[in-house]
């Protein structure tokens, strides 16, 4: 193994983004020591798997990624809350896998268990609600047969809803929820990386946990930060390269 394996947090890009170029680059120069790229959702405000629905900015990132994957750069997408069935419409072009099951990762020695982070909170029960509806089979048939117009008037009516759903959830980081989520998997991995809270995070578990790291990655947009791991098992959160 050589490189480095990147987890890379919500980027959130929308249509016309002053940020799209700067992201751009950004996966460009991540090229020059990276392996693997882990992309932790919410990568657009929105994003459905179908193609026919694609804005010019998610083109754009599409294009790009299928560059790092032709370069011999693999790419996995953890699908987020702003996310619909993504693996469809883009493994095999643009990204290597995606689910909204969590991956797990071993790099540098280290097991790592990478999940968006979104059903954390078991109070969020409106949103659990809205997930269960929103990517359930009968609903995602209906919008398979829409026509083209249609489609894209529903998903673009589904990017200003989500802006304001359940802001009451949204205000406080919740670390114990953080915790006890994570003890779920720490008993296989050595660390959990989470996206979702749009906060650098980085907590050491508590008995009685089993022992590891739980790291929570900030937003890209404001931060201009990922989780990087080394081929020698260093791992931390790092400026993007510039």
């Amino acid at each position: 193994m050589s490189g480095d394996l990147a987890f890379v947090g919500d980027v959130h890009l929308e249509r016309d983004d002053p940020e799209l170029e700067a992201f751009l680059a950004f996966l460009d120069r991540l090229c020059a020591g990276t392996r693997r790229i882990v992309l932790m959702g919410d990568l657009f405000n929105i994003w459905i798997g179908r193609r026919s629905v694609e804005q010019p900015h998610q083109r754009a990132v599409a294009a790009k990624l299928a560059e790092l994957r032709a370069a011999g750069i693999h790419v996995r997408y953890v699908e987020g809350n702003r996310d619909y069935r993504i693996a469809d419409a883009y493994c095999g072009s643009a990204l290597d896998e995606a689910g909204d099951r969590g991956f797990s990762e071993r790099w540098g020695g280290l097991r790592l268990f990478a999940i968006h982070g979104d059903l954390v909170n078991p109070r969020d029960r409106q949103y659990r609600t809205w997930r269960r509806l929103s990517r359930s089979a009968p609903l995602w048939g209906v919008f398979r047969a829409l026509p083209r117009a249609a489609a894209s008037r529903l998903a673009d009516s589904l990017e200003q809803r989500m802006r304001t759903t359940n802001l009451r959830h949204k205000r406080a980081f919740p670390e114990q929820h953080v915790r006890d989520y994570a003890a779920r998997h720490l008993e296989r991995h050595d660390g959990v990386v989470l996206g979702h809270f749009h906060e650098e995070r980085e907590l050491t578990a508590r008995p009685p946990s089993a022992p590891g790291r739980i790291f929570v990655l900030p937003d890209w947009k404001s931060s201009r930060r990922y989780l990087r791991v080394t081929a020698g098992g260093e791992i931390g959160f790092v400026d993007a390269p510039g």
